[in-house]
């Protein structure tokens, strides 16, 4: 009898690339994008514990707690950024942007303006780095 008549096939796994493997995307451009999902939780994180703090009872500005919406919806996002998704990327840079002028204009006080523009900073460049990425990919 012949043994090998019972032996498994074997595929040549390492010969078959994965779509999108062969590109090669620079180390700048993967940073935008990480730093752009980092920031996200971290505004996601900041956002839960003032919705916290609103639900307990404490006055924290114009937040009621329905804030928690927000923060599911901002990790939605940050997941998306992390896959490379320009539209998150777009979305989040907006819907900051939005938040902030309408916080702004509802308080009065332009407090926390530094580190608004810090967060933009880093969603503008995720937007650029998920474009650069597409536009690599593409090639």
């Amino acid at each position: 009898m012949d043994e090998t008549r019972f032996t498994p096939p074997k595929a040549a796994v390492d010969d078959m690339a994965a779509e999108g493997d062969d590109i090669v995307v620079p180390d700048a451009v993967l940073r935008k994008i990480r730093n752009a999902w980092i920031a996200a939780l971290v505004s996601a994180g900041v956002t839960l514990v003032v919705a916290l703090l609103a639900l307990a009872g404490n006055h924290v500005g114009p937040f009621t707690g329905g804030e928690l919406v927000d923060v599911v919806f901002i990790l939605a996002l940050a997941f998306g950024i992390s896959r490379k998704s320009r539209t998150c990327a777009v979305i989040m840079f907006g819907y900051f942007l939005v938040s902030k002028i309408l916080l702004i204009s509802q308080t009065g006080q332009a407090g926390g303006l530094f580190m608004g523009i810090a967060f933009l900073y880093f969603y503008a460049m995720g937007v650029a780095g998920t474009f650069e990425y597409h536009k690599l990919r593409k090639r």
